[in-house]
């Protein structure tokens, strides 16, 4: 035998390395070639194929080349020092290769997708307190329905909503809960055990959340499936919008249908509003708009409180209340400033289910008395209109000309200011000054009233009032028509012989003189029968007139009725602004017709005064004349003083502003002040002080029958200027003292035209959006432009409540607006007064405007019944994409719709390499396969 030495034997040894090196390059080389020949190109696009009707994909095609590390596992086997049979190693190096491949085929993003018709059925359940059982009872039976409907491979899921929305788990082992465990509880029943937190647990059954619900149930749709959403409700949102919520549906391609309930609302009367004027008055009737929901005819009883009181004007009323909305309307008045708690409870109610909703509170801020001052220029005859504003809840001042605030400081603290029937002597220009500027420039309210001394008759022509008010001291129609048209009817009986006849001669020449040229004058003598001696005739023509008064004579007996009717035939046709007639008689006549004949002058705006001559005068007879005929009677002992009396009569009457005679006055003009107040029912005056109408923005509210204002007014600044051409006391506006509106009159309009608080006042608007209250305020300047970079906030105080106010911020949000967005913590009624700062230059703040509001948050908004909103509902289901009312079957039918279902497979090559890396290692930690023993080679013999 042959032994090789052993160099050969070694040589053999480094060949087989050498080959063993050069397969894995070899093998190295084929395997890259292959590599970057197909697999790298696929790196940008990914690889996709299709199997069975499944496409798979591959994002990352490249990562498969962590398996160029292989031959290197192939090659490193020959030098392992594991202590391995080698079958064992070569099982160790497949596991490490296994590894790799699923390491690399996770890596490169694997994905299957494939098309179902698979349907995931979303059901969510109104169960809110509004819901009546017999409705979720029926919602019950739909989904049993659904349920019993359904494929195998279908899937059917429930939610149930009310304030939040809750899953309900369904399984062979979870039967369908019964209506009573489906409503929602916890945080109703702490509201209806009486606790005043509304505590917004998940299970609470006082609101309606229809948006909530539509976003957990858009959560709950496993992928692979055809998502179908039913919404069971009445559609009654208290909180959310679901209309907001569609889009998201959309673009998660669920298809939404509705199932409105359709059982009748059960028996229920709720108080959806109190609604109370954005400003109240102290002493100002208003009306109070309560608006009652019902689901069925109803009676009840509504007691409206004010404070703890009923309210006085109107308090308790017995309702009968039709189907739907109701609205009933309070009267009620505030006598005292302040805050001003109404409540309105409802109670004897027929039918009705919940209680919380029959009551309703809110709040509001009166103001405090407004103060007037009242400088009347007969001090002595101004109780009549001080106690008629006093009573109309107004401070009222009285003080004389004299009095008259000496500074506008003094003169602010007023929110109104009268100056009646003053002479314009008795007051002095530097208060004509204050009035304007507490006017022009404090926005106050002045009033001028007439009288005797008032307008042109008091010497006001030309003056700075003048300037001021909305009227001028002339009367346009003066220019038209004479002033004045006089009568004298002269006793001429023999009992006037001698020095009588001649005072009256004289009395009637007086007359003539005191007259304007433009006058009208007619002198009829009488004995037993009348004859005109001056026929009707202006009083320019003095001389003629004086001519034919001389030619009276003295004759026989006394007839005053047909002399008197003769002045009346002649009278009635001319045109004059008054027209009079003087009787002179010394004796006595007969009575009959006299009297009637003095009413019928004064039912034309003839007036009849009487003078009685001595002691034989019938004094009685003549003084019903004068009453009856409007004028005045005149006694005259001395026959010397005649013609003074004459004169003083005819000055009296021929004044050229005064007006005296019965009328109505007429509005002419809209105004809030007159609201409450028939245009017919406003009394007689007795006269006024003729004025005429300024050109506008000057404007007419009341004017006499000849068309001259008796009540006007204009702007001045930022005040009001008025003008009452009649009086305010027991001389022309006697009947308007007896009249039951004159304090209302009055009050209105002292109220419409008043100087306001300094501060500005911004309106504010609120709204409440479940249990958020949102408050604006939009701010503008004088002239109408946007107020920016004003520092707000706002106080919140509920009714009620001693703590202190709570304070939110009110940020600007948009140029001129300013908002504040808060949660109520609690039920019940909340007022709301917001301050309004700007920083000077030395960065001081100064508040320049505030804002007042109210708002009612009396119980939850479930309780505020209306009816179901049907159309909303199907509104949805038409936006949704889905149905309105669907059957189980139709609910559930994917008819040939298919869902693509896209899933992502390297999870499982992980899960496959991680097991193939522990089979490693314990390839390489215990031994499997047994070492076979080789027989000890022999050394070779040397010979």
């Amino acid at each position: 035998m042959v032994h090789l030495p052993q160099e050969v034997d070694g040589l053999s040894s480094g060949v087989r390395a050498w080959l063993w090196a050069g397969l894995t390059a070899l093998a190295l080389l084929l395997l890259g070639a292959l590599y970057f020949r197909w697999l790298w190109p696929l790196g940008e696009s990914g690889w996709r194929g299709a199997w069975n009707g499944v496409v798979y994909e591959a994002k990352n095609p490249r990562a498969l080349g962590v398996l160029l590390v292989v031959p290197l596992l192939v090659w490193a086997l020959r030098y392992s020092l594991a202590d391995l049979p080698m079958a064992q190693r070569v099982l160790s190096v497949v596991l490490r290769t296994l590894f790799l491949l699923g390491l690399g085929l996770a890596l490169t993003q694997p994905a299957k997708t494939s098309h179902t018709n698979k349907v995931c059925s979303v059901l969510l359940v109104d169960v809110s307190d509004s819901v009546p059982d017999a409705a979720l009872e029926d919602a019950r039976q739909t989904i049993l329905g659904v349920l019993k409907a359904k494929r195998s491979e279908d899937l059917v899921r429930v939610i149930t909503f009310a304030e939040r929305p809750v899953l309900l788990v369904l399984d062979a082992d979870t039967p369908l809960p019964g209506v009573p465990e489906l409503r929602h509880r916890g945080s109703s029943d702490a509201k209806k055990s009486g606790s005043s937190q509304p505590q917004s647990g998940a299970f609470g059954g006082q609101a309606t959340n229809i948006q909530s619900a539509v976003r957990l149930g858009l959560s709950v749709f496993p992928p692979g499936y055809l998502k179908r959403l039913l919404i069971l409700s009445d559609g009654m949102e208290t909180e959310g919008d679901v209309v907001a919520e569609l889009p998201n549906a959309a673009r998660a391609g669920v298809k939404i249908s509705t199932l409105p309930y359709t059982r009748p609302l059960p028996p229920e009367v709720a108080l959806a509003d109190l609604a109370l004027p954005a400003k109240v008055d102290i002493g100002q009737p208003f009306e109070i708009l309560a608006s009652i929901f019902a689901t069925q005819k109803s009676t009840a009883r509504a007691r409206l409180y004010q404070g703890e009181t009923l309210n006085g004007l109107d308090g308790v009323r017995q309702l009968t209340l039709e189907p739907g909305k109701n609205e009933v309307r309070f009267r009620s008045v505030v006598r005292v400033g302040g805050q001003v708690t109404y409540d309105l409870k409802l109670d004897q109610i027929s039918a009705d289910k919940f209680s919380e909703n029959n009551r309703y509170q809110t709040t509001l801020d009166v103001p405090g008395r407004p103060t007037v001052l009242y400088v009347e220029g007969q001090e002595g005859r101004a109780g009549y209109f001080s106690s008629a504003l006093s009573a109309q809840q107004f401070d009222v001042e009285v003080r004389s000309p004299a009095g008259f605030p000496s500074s506008l400081k003094e003169l602010e603290r007023y929110g109104f200011v009268v100056l009646s029937d003053v002479p314009k002597e008795r007051f002095s220009e530097a208060s004509e000054l204050l009035i304007e500027r507490y006017v022009r420039d404090l926005g106050g309210g002045f009033l001028f009233a007439g009288g005797e001394a008032g307008f042109g008759l008091g010497g006001w022509s030309q003056s700075s009032l003048e300037r001021l008010l909305p009227v001028r001291m002339d009367s346009d129609n003066r220019k038209e028509m004479p002033s004045v048209a006089l009568v004298l009817v002269i006793d001429r009986s023999g009992s006037m012989s001698g020095l009588p006849m001649e005072m009256a001669k004289a009395a009637c020449s007086a007359t003539v003189s005191t007259l304007e040229p433009s006058d009208l004058i007619e002198v009829i003598a009488f004995d037993s029968q009348p004859e005109r001696y001056v026929r009707m005739q202006p009083a320019r023509y003095r001389s003629r007139i004086d001519g034919d008064i001389s030619r009276i004579q003295p004759g026989g007996g006394t007839e005053i009725f047909r002399s008197l009717d003769m002045a009346y035939q002649d009278i009635s046709v001319v045109q004059a602004r008054r027209k009079h007639v003087i009787l002179l008689t010394d004796g006595a006549a007969p009575a009959e017709g006299i009297r009637d004949l003095a009413q019928a002058m004064l039912a034309e705006s003839i007036t009849v005064t009487t003078v009685g001559l001595g002691e034989q005068a019938n004094s009685e007879l003549l003084k019903v004349v004068a009453d009856a005929g409007g004028g005045r009677y005149h006694a005259v002992p001395d026959v010397n003083s005649l013609p003074r009396v004459f004169a003083r009569e005819t000055e009296f009457v021929a004044r050229q502003a005064a007006v005296e005679e019965w009328f109505q006055p007429q509005v002419t003009g809209s105004a809030d002040f007159l609201k409450g107040i028939a245009p017919g029912s406003l009394p007689n005056l007795h006269g006024y002080v003729a004025t005429s109408m300024k050109a506008p923005p000057a404007q007419q509210i009341l004017a006499s029958d000849r068309d001259e204002p008796i009540l006007a007014r204009g702007r001045v600044g930022l005040g009001w200027a008025l003008a009452w051409t009649s009086d305010l006391k027991n001389l022309w506006a006697v009947d308007w003292l007896r009249w039951p509106g004159y304090g209302q009159f009055f009050g209105q309009l002292v109220r419409e035209h008043m100087r306001r608080n300094r501060s500005r006042e911004l309106p504010m608007q609120t709204e409440i959006v479940g249990d958020e209250v949102r408050a604006t305020v939009d701010a503008f300047d004088g002239e109408e432009r946007f107020d920016n970079d004003l520092r707000s906030t706002l106080e919140v105080t509920a009714s009620g409540d001693s703590t202190s106010p709570e304070t939110h911020p009110l940020l600007q949000v948009a140029p001129g607006r300013y908002e504040a967005r808060f949660k109520l913590g609690r039920f019940g009624t909340f007022a709301l007064h917001a301050k309004h700062y700007r920083a000077d230059a030395k960065g001081n703040l100064n508040q320049v405007a505030e804002s007042f509001g109210h708002v009612s948050y009396p119980y939850p908004a479930e309780y505020a019944v209306t009816r179901p909103e049907a159309e909303r509902l199907a509104h949805v289901a038409k936006v949704g994409g889905g149905r309105l009312n669907p059957t189980p079957k139709e609910l559930l039918d994917p008819s040939t719709e298919q869902t693509t279902f896209h899933e992502e497979v390297w999870t499982r090559f992980v899960i496959f390499a991680l097991c193939c890396f522990i089979l490693d290692l314990l390839v390489r930690r215990v031994r499997i396969f047994e070492r076979k023993l080789l027989p000890v080679r022999a050394a070779p013999k040397v010979s």
